[in-house]
């Protein structure tokens, strides 16, 4: 018993030490035994119980804080490499449409790849439609060019890939005041 006493009084003899001890039995420093006896024969035995659910939420805490770091970082990095996938996608895509490589497509060089592989599985991955290419010309041709640039081409596609922003949405608002304004100015009063 006094061996059990001077055990209590070795690892919880004052705040600090109790700390310590705490510490050290979660980290490795010190046998989980050698801690919980004094506890357990001195005490109480529920003091064991409660060193355990200590011990277990710690780790478990830890684990999950280890683990959750760990997944974020996987998941962002993936999403790193996703982005860079797709604009090499595009890249080799916009490469394989301008034919006499002028550094511009337009429709009739798209219109003569539909049915190549490349281009359908790129429209499949923006998810648009094979009937919809003209549409989607004409929003990727922001200068109304009747051609499209390199760069039209890949911020066009890099933005049809992801959620709508709120600058797009502000775009497409001022866009439609432009074109309900327009016939209601040619109209004759």
């Amino acid at each position: 018993a006094n061996a059990a006493r001077g055990g209590l009084e070795v690892w919880y003899g004052s705040v600090p030490r109790a700390v310590l001890s705490l510490f050290q039995g979660l980290t490795g420093g010190v046998d989980w035994n050698d801690l919980v006896e004094p506890l357990i024969s001195q005490v109480s035995p529920w003091m064991g119980v409660l060193f355990f659910v200590y011990i277990s939420f710690a780790i478990l805490a830890v684990m999950n804080v280890v683990t959750a770091t760990f997944v974020q970082q996987a998941i962002e990095r993936a999403a790193q490499v996703k982005e860079v996938q797709k604009v090499n996608q595009a890249s080799r895509l916009f490469r394989t449409l301008d034919v006499n490589h002028s550094g511009v497509i337009t429709f009739d060089e798209i219109e003569s790849h539909l049915e190549s592989a490349e281009v359908q599985e790129f429209f499949r991955s923006i998810d648009v439609d094979l009937s919809e290419a003209r549409c989607l010309f004409d929003m990727l041709d922001t200068d109304n060019s009747g051609s499209i640039e390199f760069h039209e081409f890949l911020s066009g596609c890099m933005r049809l890939q992801g959620p709508a922003k709120t600058i797009d949405l502000v775009l497409v608002m001022r866009e439609l005041k432009e074109a309900l304004r327009g016939p209601a100015a040619v109209r004759p009063q």
